[in-house]
Parts: structure tokens; sequence; C-alpha cells
């Protein structure tokens, strides 16, 4: 399988035209997510082999190999040689990175230096390492900023809104400041799967009973919106990693994604509940359970929103 240490050696294969790996593959903790387009996808990622997609010589042909499932991920692209483009396999959708599409071309150049120079003990290549080549060398790190003390500003400034929005999220107050936030984080972070887990067996026992399609979307975003408090929560932490070398402002833009797909779900939230509520659809025990998150899911929204509203101050003077 392909982690966030990620491609194997031999990720071209030999039509020169699908490799193993995506730089929009990241992991934190137990969650997966796509980063294409600047967006935060939770993903469910499964390494493909090339081989299984042999029939697939054109970017024609691509719509075919589609996944049905939006949150697929076979961690393999497409590099259209004709147009010059990267594509992913499993959506049929071009790679982009800093809002520009991906050249194949940079993949070729990428494959090469990182295979030379970032390497685990495996012989694994890095899907992180090939995402930062396209942000550092790349054709999709024009315009970004180098001036280490601006970059040193963004980087203390996120910290500061991340750590204390954390604090915000797990309830971290005085009576517990015996303990390093760190470990306190840890531990908030294991409560967070375990919710997710509760959501995903309530989805199945409702699949089950042959609960509704809108109900159970419903359900399902409850389930996205704690897989991305963990996923923001786990960047909090790695920022304080010694080894993250993540540049400030790809963390920045993370966040502010992270935030604005929080406050998206939130939306759909609500207005799926009040259809539901108005079609007399939402059974009595679940409408009873769903009423007890749903304070807590407002305040999450809410710190979310002004973070969101801070971090894009500061990405518009980046810029």
């Amino acid at each position: 399988m392909i982690g966030n240490r990620g491609m194997p050696t031999d990720s071209i294969d030999d039509s020169n035209q699908l490799v193993k790996g995506c730089p929009c593959y990241r992991e934190f903790g137990d969650e997966k997510v796509c980063l294409n387009n600047d967006g935060i996808l939770p993903i469910n990622a499964i390494s493909v082999d090339p081989s299984f997609f042999n029939q697939l010589n054109s970017k024609v042909m691509l719509e075919e190999c589609k996944s049905d499932n939006k949150s697929m991920c076979y961690l393999l692209m497409f590099l259209d040689r004709d147009e010059g483009f990267c594509y992913c396999v499993s959506q049929n959708q071009r790679v982009r990175i800093s809002k520009k599409d991906v050249r194949a071309t940079e993949i070729d150049n990428a494959l090469q230096f990182v295979t030379t120079s970032e390497k685990n003990r495996d012989g694994m290549l890095c899907s992180e390492c090939l995402y930062r080549y396209l942000r550092t060398l790349g054709e999709s790190s024009e315009g970004l900023l180098t001036d280490d003390e601006r970059s040193e500003i963004v980087a203390n400034y996120v910290r500061q809104l991340a750590t204390n929005m954390a604090v915000q999220l797990s309830g971290y107050g005085e009576k517990d400041k015996t303990r390093p936030f760190n470990d306190y984080l840890w531990d908030y972070l294991r409560e967070i799967n375990r919710k997710r887990s509760h959501w995903a067996s309530m989805i199945l026992n409702m699949m089950k009973a042959g609960a509704s399609d809108d109900l159970i979307e419903l359900i399902d975003s409850y389930r996205t919106l704690a897989s991305l408090e963990s996923v923001f929560l786990f960047q909090v932490l790695s920022l304080d990693d010694p080894s993250n070398e993540t540049d400030p402002l790809s963390v920045l833009r993370f966040m502010v994604g992270v935030s604005e797909k929080v406050i998206a779900v939130n939306n759909l939230i609500r207005e799926r509940t009040t259809d539901l509520l108005e079609r007399n659809e939402i059974p009595s025990n679940v409408s009873e359970m769903l009423s007890h998150h749903s304070k807590a899911r407002k305040a999450t929204e809410y710190n979310f929103s002004n973070l969101a509203s801070a971090l894009h101050k500061m990405d518009t003077y980046t810029t």
C-alpha cells in the first residue's frame, strides 16, 4: 500500500502514462484526505496496480475507469502526453496545486528528483515529498512567497491561531494544565475517532434497516465533521514536530480549506435536517441523539468560521 511515505520506486509503468501515487494524497493519523484543486476531501484510499488499467491509453478512456464513489482514491495518476496534463484516475479530474494544473513533465521531473533524494528505508518514494517538490520547484510554485522573514511571520501566526483553536475544540482548561497540552490533545483525538466509528456503525445499521438515502447522508455528514476535526487537530500537533518541513503558506491555506469545508458541511446538515423534519422522516430516537450533538456542532462551526476569517486575512496579505 502507498502511505504518506508513499510511492514505490517503480512508480511509472512501461507505457510512461500511469503513475502509482499522487502528490495530493495525505494522511493525518487515521484520516486520509485528498488536496486536489486546493480542496480538503476525506477519502478511502487503495493502491491499485497500473496493470489493472492496461486498457487506459488515452484521456478519453478515463471516464470508463472513474469510480462511482466520489471519496474513492486509487492512488493512481494518468499522464496525458497529448495535452500534457496529469489526471486522477479514480475521479477523472486534473491534478491541480496552487490553482494551477500539474503538467506531466513536472511529474516526470519530480519523480527523478525524489527518486534520488527522498527515499525511506524501504526505498519508497514519498507522496508528501512529491507535493513539496511541485510547490517549490515546479511550475505550480510560481508567485509563492520566498522571503524568510515574512515566512516566519506566517508560521508563527498560523501556529498561534491553530493552537488557540485546538484549545477551544478540545475544551482544554485550567483544571487540565497539570498535563502537557499535546498529551491532552492526543487523548481528545482518540475520542473523536471513537465518535467517527460510532457514526460509521450507525450508518451501517441504518442501511440494513432500509433508512432513506437523505437520512443516511445526514448522519454521514456528522461523520465527515468528525473526520475534518481530526485532520485539523493532527495538523496542529504536527506543527511542533521538528522534522516537519511544510511550507507555512501551505499550512495556512490547508487550514483555510479545512475551515471552509467544515462550514460547508454544517450548512448541508442544517438544510438536510430542516428538509427531513418537514417530511417527518427523522425517527424520534435519531432526532434526540442529533439534538444532543447539535450544541457541540454549532460551537465547532462558530470556531471554524472565526478561524477561516482570520486566516483569510493573512492569506490575502501574503498573496
